[in-house]
This record gives C-alpha cells, sequence and structure tokens, in this order.
C-alpha cells in the first residue's frame, strides 16, 4: 500500500512517474520528452477499452512494453517488448492500477519505465447489470458484491429453450464486483441470465434475479455449413458447440478471410473472432483456453505468425508476445539460433504454463545433400505464468538430423503451409510439428508431420534435459500389434493424450495416399501405449468420410465418443471444406457436419469456457 500511495503522491505532484530498473543495464533518464497517454481519462468502467499510447513514436530507435499490476498484485506483461507503442487495455476488475510503459533503447539495451496511476469503476453496486460489448454476440455481466470466500457464475439461456448453458466460475472479492464476458449466444436472440453463487465446498447458496439481453446480428460473412449426417441420438449431446480454428485457403476459393468460429450442432453461429488492426493480415487459433480465452497467432505486415496472442470472448487481448521478444530472451540464455515463427501449437499447461512450437533454421553441410542446405526445424518453447521463457527444446539438438522428412517436403519463404524462410531460397521441411501434449509422468509429446512420429521428450515438468525417450510410428521404438503395413499412422496431427496410456490423433495418411488423393480416405485412429514393453495396439482405426492431405484434430469426448475433424479436402467442383465427424468406440459414423472454410483444428465442447475433454 505504501508504494501505491508514493506513486499517487508522484503523480498528483509530477503528472506521469518516472521509474528507473535495471533490465538489463540502468538508465537513469526517461527517453527525452516520451509521455504515456491514455485517451480516456480515469474512473471509466470495468470493461472500456483504453487505448494507451506512448509519445512520440521512435520505432528505429526504441522498442515497447506494456503491463499493469492492481493494488497490491504482481506486475502483469500484457504486450511484451516489440514495435507496437499503442496498447488496448480492457481490465474486467475494478480497482487502482498501476500501468507502466517500458521503452527500450536498441542500441544499449538500456529500459527505462513511465508510470501512470489508472482508477476502474464498478458498473454496478446493488443489482447486477447487463450491458452490451463491441461483439454482437457477447454480453459483460457485471455482479454486485459476493461472498468472499465464495464462488459465482453466469447462467443463461435462450427465450423458449430449454438448456441451460453457463460461463466458467470466478472467486467473490469482498467488497469488489464480478463481471463476466457471456458468450455462445445465437444471433438475434433473446437469452435470459442470471447468477448463481457457491459456497468454498461447491454447494449452491444462491441465485441471483433474472436478466436478460438481445444478441446483435452477425457482422461478418459466415461460411456455408452443412449437416450431411445428423445427429445420432447417442451423439455427445454434452460437447454441443463446435469451435472452428479456420485456416487460409477459403480466402481464395470463397473470398472470406479465415477466423476462429463456434457453431451449435447443427451449424448456427454461437461465436467468432476477427482482425481489426490494419497490419494484421490474419489469425490462425491454436487452442482454447479454460475460462473463455483463445490463443491464436497473427500474422503482421509480410511475415506471418510474428504475434502469438490472446484472446477473450469479446475481441479484446489478453496480453501477446512476439517473435523479437522471444528471441531476445532465448539470445540471454545463451541460444544463437533465432526463433522465427509461432506455428501449430500454443498449449496451457496445467501449472499455468504454456507450451508453444516455434520455426528454427540451421544450414547442416552433407547431411541432408552435398554440401551447405537449409533445413527447417522446431523449437518447443515453454512460457511461465507471464510468457517469459523458462524451458527450450531445439530439434537440431535431440534429433538425428540424417534422417529426411519422410517424403522429401521443401519449404520457399512463407510459401502454402511453411514458416518464413531466411538462410536459403528453399529449404528442406525436415520435422514439421504441429502438437505438443502433456504426459501423465510430466514429458512432452511432440507431434512430427513429416517424420510421422510422435516422440516423448525428457521435460519432468521444467527439470528435463530434453533427450527423446521414445518414438512412435513406422520405424520407431515401438512394435505395433497389426501385421498390416499400413496400419501405422502416417503425416498425423494432433496427437492427444488420453488417460495415462491412450494417445488419439489424426492420421491424414499421406504416405499411404499419396498417389490417390481422389480415392483415398484419412483415418482416425486411438492407441494404446504399452511403455513397458513397448508395443501399441489400435483400439480404433477408422476410415473417415474424405481424405485430408493437411490438417486435421482428434479428441475423445465426454461419453468414449470420438471427435475427428478433417481441416481441409476437395469437394466436387472448385470448392474446398472441412468437416468434423463423430464416432463410438465401435467405429459407428453418428454425426457430420461439414463447412466450405478449410479448419486447422476443431474442438467439440460443452462451452465457450470449459477446456476441450480428452485434450491435455
Amino acid at each position: 500500500m505504501k508504494k501505491i500511495l508514493i506513486i499517487c503522491l508522484m503523480v498528483a505532484l509530477f503528472g506521469v512517474a518516472r521509474v528507473s530498473v535495471a533490465a538489463p543495464t540502468l538508465n537513469q533518464q526517461t527517453p527525452e520528452g516520451f509521455q504515456l497517454v491514455p485517451n480516456l481519462p480515469s474512473g471509466q468502467p470495468v470493461g472500456t477499452e483504453v487505448v494507451w499510447d506512448v509519445i512520440p513514436v521512435e520505432p528505429l530507435l526504441y522498442e515497447y512494453r506494456f503491463s499493469y499490476f492492481r493494488n497490491n498484485e504482481p506486475v502483469q506483461i500484457m504486450y511484451d517488448f516489440g514495435w507496437k507503442q499503442s496498447f488496448e487495455w480492457v481490465p474486467l476488475e475494478e480497482g487502482f492500477y498501476g500501468v507502466i510503459a517500458s521503452i527500450r533503447e536498441k542500441a544499449t539495451g538500456e529500459v527505462t519505465h513511465l508510470t501512470q496511476t489508472y482508477i476502474l469503476q464498478p458498473r454496478v453496486a446493488t443489482a447486477p447489470v447487463v450491458s452490451p460489448t463491441a461483439h454482437p454476440l457477447v454480453a459483460l455481466y457485471s455482479a454486485p458484491a459476493c461472498t468472499a470466500g465464495n464462488q459465482l457464475r453466469v447462467v443463461f439461456v435462450p427465450q423458449g429453450g430449454t438448456r441451460l448453458a453457463s460461463t466458467n466460475m470466478k472467486p467473490c472479492q469482498a467488497g469488489h464486483s464480478t463481471n463476466f464476458y457471456v458468450g455462445g449466444m445465437r444471433p438475434q436472440a433473446l437469452y435470459w441470465l442470471f447468477q448463481e453463487e457457491f459456497d468454498a465446498q461447491g454447494n449452491h447458496v444462491a441465485y441471483g434475479p433474472l436478466r436478460y439481453f438481445v444478441t446483435g446480428a452477425v457482422g461478418i460473412v459466415m461460411p456455408a455449413l452443412t449437416v450431411t449426417v445428423p445427429p445420432d441420438p447417442a451423439v455427445s449431446y454434452a460437447e454441443n458447440l463446435v469451435l472452428h480454428a479456420g485456416v487460409y485457403g477459403s480466402g481464395i476459393i470463397n473470398r472470406i478471410p479465415p477466423f476462429p468460429y463456434a457453431t451449435d450442432l447443427a451449424g448456427r453461429t454461437l461465436w467468432y473472432y476477427t482482425l481489426e488492426a490494419p497490419d494484421e493480415s490474419k489469425s490462425m487459433l491454436f487452442y482454447p483456453q479454460a475460462g473463455g480465452t483463445f490463443l491464436m497467432k497473427v500474422d503482421v505486415g509480410e511475415y506471418q505468425a510474428r504475434i502469438l496472442r490472446e484472446v477473450d470472448l469479446a475481441g479484446n487481448v489478453v496480453r501477446e508476445t512476439n517473435v523479437d521478444a522471444i528471441n531476445a530472451q532465448l539470445a540471454a540464455l545463451g541460444y544463437a539460433e533465432p526463433f522465427t515463427s509461432f506455428h501449430h501449437e500454443a498449449l496451457p499447461l496445467p501449472n499455468g504454463d504454456l507450451a508453444v512450437l516455434g520455426s528454427v533454421e540451421r544450414i547442416l553441410v552433407d547431411v541432408q545433400g552435398p554440401g551447405p542446405v537449409d533445413v527447417l526445424g522446431d523449437y518447443v518453447v515453454v512460457l511461465d505464468a507471464n510468457w517469459q521463457v523458462k524451458w527450450v527444446w531445439n530439434a537440431f539438438d535431440h534429433l538425428d538430423t540424417y534422417r529426411l522428412a519422410v517424403l522429401g517436403e521443401i519449404c520457399q519463404h512463407q510459401s502454402l503451409g511453411c514458416p518464413p524462410v531466411f538462410l536459403d531460397a528453399q529449404a528442406n521441411d525436415w520435422t514439421h510439428a504441429n502438437a505438443i501434449d502433456l504426459s501423465d509422468d510430466g514429458n512432452l509429446l511432440v507431434s512430427l508431420r513429416h517424420q510421422d512420429w510422435i516422440v516423448k521428450i525428457d521435460y519432468q515438468d521444467g527439470l528435463g534435459d530434453g533427450h527423446v525417450i521414445w518414438t512412435l510410428g513406422p520405424e520407431g521404438d515401438f512394435t505395433l500389434d497389426n501385421p498390416d503395413p499400413d496400419a501405422w499412422f502416417t503425416h498425423q496431427h494432433d496427437a492427444r493424450i488420453v488417460g495415462a496410456d491412450q494417445v488419439v490423433l489424426y492420421d491424414n495418411g499421406n504416405t499411404r495416399c499419396g498417389d490417390t488423393p481422389l480415392t483415398c480416405r484419412s483415418r482416425g485412429q486411438a492407441l494404446l501405449i504399452d511403455e513397458q514393453g513397448m508395443t501399441a495396439t489400435l483400439t480404433l482405426s477408422v476410415e473417415l468420410p474424405q481424405y485430408s492431405f493437411a490438417l486435421g484434430s482428434a479428441q475423445r469426448l465426454s461419453n468414449g465418443d470420438y471427435h475427428f475433424g478433417s481441416g481441409v479436402f476437395l469437394t466436387q467442383g472448385p470448392s474446398i471444406a472441412s468437416a468434423v465427424d463423430e464416432y463410438d468406440a465401435n467405429g459407428n459414423l453418428l454425426y457430420t457436419l461439414q463447412s466450405k472454410m478449410p479448419a486447422y483444428r476443431s474442438f467439440r465442447m460443452i462451452d465457450l469456457y470449459t477446456h476441450p475433454g480428452g485434450s491435455g
């Protein structure tokens, strides 16, 4: 509290407080003339977008970071060091904030800070209030203070509907309101909302009064969706929501830019996310997080995948980092090879860390060809709760570099499905990792598409040295309990651990299907893994209705069924599509929904707040 009072006094006397830190070196003076300026005065209600600008703009000389803290809580880095100097900030908790812009001089690495104080007011006094947001399908529900130690959620249902949905739980804070983004509602519909309070043991305590909200119209062109196999009565209706990670291709075929969106099983729109910044060309959803936020990569300017971002249901940035910030941290840890793009995966770990995939290049001499050859590999980087690097794995340091990509894949600079290539005109796309998952013993499984392998690496919850424990797939360490030479998966996607000893995955089958793309089919598979006997048993291998030569997803549902998402396949005429299929444990097809927008992944979810079952 003393720290806050001192900052308040400094601001009252001098305006912007100027604070210096030794990170990495001490600079006693803020760069001449710099200011941190909000577009709205202090005292705004929670949920208001406040835009902070560092002026003047000097991107050639300086990099900028935006952080904040509330009351006596730890500092949260929201936008890590990068080229941005304008920061959109939309907190949902009332209180007294310190807002910090860090300015780093590129030439010297010296960092100084501009700090402002800012107050956010509650929207509610004694009765709950529902407010619109910038998103037509998302409401802001503000509840008055509830009993400290208890928890609160918001329940919502459409007029005339019987299926209740709810938000995540939030802890009650003494004397403070609790605020929720309510999402997963159909457009142009009347919804009833009420809060529900629980005690520390999870027992129901009280309901709040009814409130209503009318959603708006969808503000963008949605892809055409068709239910080609209606839901069987046995489908997993618990996961009644489908989250689609729309990806490249749709803009070419259907003139619709790719974006993430959610539907119900009938294909009706429930949510979507679109970019608005003029220098951001497209996004790709990696993973939903528990609590109603989403992890994605964002393309900026001429380069793909420069930004890793977490957004909320209303489309606000929760936090983000960028390639440059990651590389500065890697260099400080002694890693000389740059992390050139975010790709394929950002997986939340149970302890609050985040595992991400990034591309890395190395010139190998007389290894993957005569003379020097540019080779693309993969980083696995684990970020802490503040998105700072804490553990690193480089494929070049742990895999056999003489083992070529199975189909000899080549990448050119930012060609379709490829990261940036910087060291030569083209590179061998050696590993092409596309998924990470955490095993019960604290190690990581990484899916290497172009090796036709899933590798288990020694992570030990951050204490491991990264060595490869085993490889699963053709020519790997496991014997498959099936005499068919084509039984193994190839060029797989979305390998996920289910329970202690089962892996589910999408078997694209490129190696098996390369010569017959129009007649071949991809497969959904589940394998039982015996790490003692080093055997793998196929407990499910279903031929899907289509051949997805790229992309794909796999998930076990709460009722024991399986969800497989075919990310991109050819349909009749000059068109492409994606599909989500549900199969029971016996391999019977129960449901199919097709979309005219390709999808990197799809997720079956209970709601937009609950972590997808069977994944991670």
